[in-house]
């Protein structure tokens, strides 16, 4: 039988112990919400659960006293397991793997964005824990982005929008629609029926000068710097935009075809060449950006994607910073981005540090 897989996970912080963990299953959704005011005379259930709280919490390190966030993910899917199976005994037809590979359905990013939701909490009395389904809605807002007027008429002029009903999911592997997040989309851009391979790249819930429409006018900058490429860096190619609720739901972004991220490539062995290859594509890359108007932001090793021809490719500039790379009184300015380029200089050379003259010259 096919397992249900956590697609997020959502806790009160500071404010309360409440969590809503989400499952996907055969195509829907499941949000699961857990509160010790839902346990009545179960001290014991109290207890366990506040721990495995700790150790689900989004920002902390997935462990909490020797209990790992899988170990919760698995308490919770024993429990709801019958329930999942009631509410959802088959796949939907495009989250069917025989379905996909055949041709006889396609998975759409409205299906994923929106899909059928049920809305259930986990009770316990008297130290038996009871599963229960509430409602068919799930008590949660789809993840979406409300971006300035002014801001959506200027995109008309340079990028286009759609609707994601229109937007194919793509996955190597059929069986991983029923639980990967959508990232490899096909989309028609221009109505002439040839599809394009996008990144989607997803959003939550903002509203106005957001992480989202700081991206979009990176990207506007760089679309009208018409770069060649040499100049190591994504494109945007449209939006995903629900029209009926005049929100943006995220980027699509042209696909690269990557093999990992530099943080990750880079290894002991890896021949001083091709480091200072990749230092002199950053800083070229990075001096253009600037040249135009452009700041990375969260300038890191994470945020530099090595393709297939082990070039850099430059990602990411929805701002914010990272500490280790970029000081948070210089996130979001020039200074912060050459401090972010020479940690990353720095990086890169670790076992080299004679070696970085051919890329740390910004």
């Amino acid at each position: 039988m096919v397992s249900a897989k956590v697609i997020s996970v959502l806790t009160g912080g500071e404010k309360d112990d409440d969590a809503t963990v989400s499952f996907r299953f055969n195509g829907r959704c499941f949000n699961i919400h857990l509160s010790p005011t839902f346990f009545q005379n179960s001290p014991e259930t109290t207890t366990l659960y506040l721990k495995y709280l700790q150790a689900i919490h989004p920002f902390g390190p997935g462990e909490f006293e020797g209990i790992h966030e899988t170990d919760v993910y698995k308490w919770i899917i024993d429990l709801f397991e019958p329930l999942f199976v009631q509410l959802a005994p088959e796949p939907l037809p495009s989250f069917d793997p025989e379905k996909i590979r055949s041709g006889e359905a396609k998975s759409l990013l409205s299906e994923y964005l929106f899909p059928q939701t049920f809305g259930c909490r986990l009770e316990a009395v008297n130290e038996i824990s009871i599963p229960r389904h509430v409602d068919n809605h799930g008590g949660l807002v789809p993840p979406r982005t409300w971006l300035d007027t002014d801001l959506l008429d200027a995109m008309e002029d340079w990028t286009c929008f759609v609707d994601p009903s229109e937007i194919e999911v793509y996955f190597q592997d059929a069986e991983d629609a029923l639980d990967k997040i959508p990232r490899r989309v096909r989309v028609d851009l221009d109505g002439s029926g040839h599809m394009t391979t996008c990144f989607f790249k997803g959003f939550g819930t903002s509203a106005g000068d957001c992480p989202m429409s700081k991206e979009i006018k990176a990207y506007e900058k760089i679309h009208k710097a018409n770069f060649g490429p040499d100049v190591r860096v994504g494109r945007l190619y449209g939006v995903a935009h629900d029209e009926s609720s005049d929100a943006t739901l995220g980027l699509l972004l042209a696909y690269i075809d990557h093999r990992t991220t530099l943080y990750d490539a880079v290894e002991d062995d890896t021949p001083l060449a091709m480091k200072q290859k990749w230092a002199r594509q950053i800083e070229d890359t990075l001096k253009e950006l600037h040249r135009v108007g452009v700041i990375w932001g969260d300038a890191k090793a994470d945020n530099v994607i090595i393709d297939m021809e082990n070039n850099v490719v430059i990602t990411d500039f929805e701002g914010g910073h990272t500490d280790g790379w970029v000081d948070a009184e210089k996130a979001g300015t020039v200074e912060g981005d050459l401090q972010g380029f020479q940690n990353i200089m720095a990086f890169l050379f670790k076992h080299n540090p004679d070696d970085t003259s051919d890329g740390a010259n910004s």
